[in-house]
């Protein structure tokens, strides 16, 4: 199991923020719209690899996503 580790923060126009401070978001801080977005291209990725054949010819993948 990885460990997503958060802070619940606000930028200088106090508005909200959250800071990621695990391995997965390396000190990155977001906004929730931003990471509502971020969850929704995450599960895109996920359902993505799940259907990708992974028989003979296998071949692994690099994508960007821009959100």
């Amino acid at each position: 199991m990885v460990e997503l580790e958060y802070r619940l923060i606000q930028d200088r126009y106090r508005k909200p923020l959250v800071m990621l401070e695990s391995p997965l978001g390396n000190g990155q801080e977001i906004y929730p719209d931003a990471l509502r977005r971020l969850a929704a291209e995450l599960t895109k990725v996920a359902d993505e690899a799940e259907a990708r054949d992974m028989g003979k010819g296998y071949s692994p993948a690099r994508r960007v996503v821009r959100f």
